[in-house]
């Protein structure tokens, strides 16, 4: 079954639970793309406790900018990419091409045969 599911909402709103418990309902063959590098000790906490919330048998990978490479090589039914604004911001401080890197990732995903789940925030 292939579909993109898109989840957005304000910070610290429950989105990634939610997309852990979609995850879950779809399938237990999960990868959980986590693109937050913790860069302090709040962010740091807040990394350990989405840790805690996900299933321990879940395939979990973190990589804060080529996120794509990852994609091409997966064979889990459902990817989580949580979360979508992060990635942005990383490609952005990076001085990389968002642009590019984002219409290939949708690319990418129209033609994926797996469920994916997007986690992004949305201002406020």
């Amino acid at each position: 079954m292939k579909k993109i599911i898109f989840i957005t909402g304000g910070a610290r709103s429950g989105k990634s639970r939610y997309a852990v418990k979609l995850a879950s309902e779809i399938s237990l063959d999960v990868l959980f793309l986590a693109t937050c590098i913790p860069k302090d000790d709040e962010m740091t906490e807040r990394v350990e406790k989405h840790r805690k919330n996900r299933p321990k048998d879940w395939n979990t990978q973190e990589e804060e900018k080529d996120i794509l490479s990852i994609l091409k090589a997966c064979k889990n039914r459902v990817v989580i990419i949580d979360c979508l604004t992060l990635l942005v911001s990383n490609l952005l401080l990076g001085g990389d091409d968002v642009e590019r890197a984002i219409k290939e990732l949708g690319e990418f995903l129209k033609e994926a045969t797996f469920v994916t789940i997007i986690v992004s925030n949305k201002e406020r």
